[in-house]
């Protein structure tokens, strides 16, 4: 089954595994434009000789890309304060979700051209990150200097982004860390639906409700990418059960249930979803980021 296909620009698409030995392929950064197929993101991308499975998760630009094409409006509100920095310095999972979710405010606020916003959250995406030991990748390069000389050039900035995250994933890599990439994965897509319900539910713009469904059908691959380093922090079997708790109510929408009996294509500008249905996915959605901005 597939979804439409959407273009994105300048964006990396990371492959994800939590163990060791499976290489980790990613795009390479393009000042052209690349077309993503969104059924990707739910496919099993390889196998190696042990059977351990890499799963493909698109980056937390490529989803914020996805939401201002919708024409999600930019709510500030909705945005984890900067404030709450230090308090996530407590353990691995706690700094990895964070990071995430700092990093998916940062392209929110960089595709809506809030342009002192981003500031601030680059700012914040590299004193997260200097608890997982990060420096280097936004120390590097100049990076945090040459972000602010080309703020106003979305361009610019968001292929200094992507570069970041590239050299993020590296080093996870080269530490033996790439379960870290997944919960940092796990808490940007949480942000980012977050904040399309909530823009959703305030605005009714039914782009927006297709360009959500379309991240809702991640939650599947987030599982079985979580699944293969449960075993790496005592956090991931509770994160695992709430994401499958979202997952069933997502496959319980009707529209969705009957093209998955059928065998059907998805087409989210047409299905159609009750304010009900959504209601109990936000509340899920909502519970799982306050437990992990708490």
């Amino acid at each position: 089954m597939s979804i439409k296909k959407f273009t994105i620009p300048f964006l990396v698409v990371a492959f994800f595994s939590c163990g060791q030995g499976v290489d980790e392929k990613k795009t390479n950064e393009s000042s052209e434009e690349i077309t993503v197929d969104s059924s990707e993101t739910s496919a099993v991308n390889a196998v190696n000789d042990e059977n351990e499975v890499t799963y493909s998760l698109p980056s937390a630009l490529q989803i914020a890309y996805v939401f201002k094409k919708s024409g999600a409006s930019f709510i500030p509100t909705l945005l984890n304060s900067k404030e709450n920095i230090a308090k996530y310095n407590i353990s691995n999972y706690k700094r990895a979700v964070n990071f995430g979710i700092y990093s998916s405010d940062l392209s929110y606020c960089l595709f809506n051209k809030k342009y002192q916003q981003s500031k601030e959250y680059i700012k914040a995406c590299k004193e997260m990150g200097s608890y997982l030991g990060l420096n280097q990748a936004f120390e590097s390069d100049n990076v945090i200097q040459r972000f602010d000389k080309n703020i106003a050039n979305e361009d610019s900035v968001v292929k200094i982004v992507s570069n970041i995250q590239l050299k993020t994933d590296l080093m996870f890599e080269q530490n033996k860390q790439k379960h870290i990439t997944v919960i940092a994965f796990a808490g940007a897509w949480t942000e980012s639906t977050y904040i399309a319900i909530q823009v959703y539910n305030k605005e009714k713009n039914k782009k927006v409700l297709a360009s959500l469904m379309q991240q809702l059908l991640l939650s599947e691959t987030i599982i079985k990418s979580l699944k293969n380093c449960v075993d790496k922090e005592k956090e991931l079997q509770l994160l695992i059960s709430t994401i499958e708790k979202i997952n069933i109510e997502f496959n319980a929408i009707a529209s969705v249930k009957s093209a998955l009996e059928k065998d059907e294509e998805f087409d989210f500008y047409a299905m159609p979803i009750s304010e009900i249905e959504l209601a109990g996915i936000g509340k899920s959605v909502a519970n799982l980021r306050a437990s992990m901005i708490e």
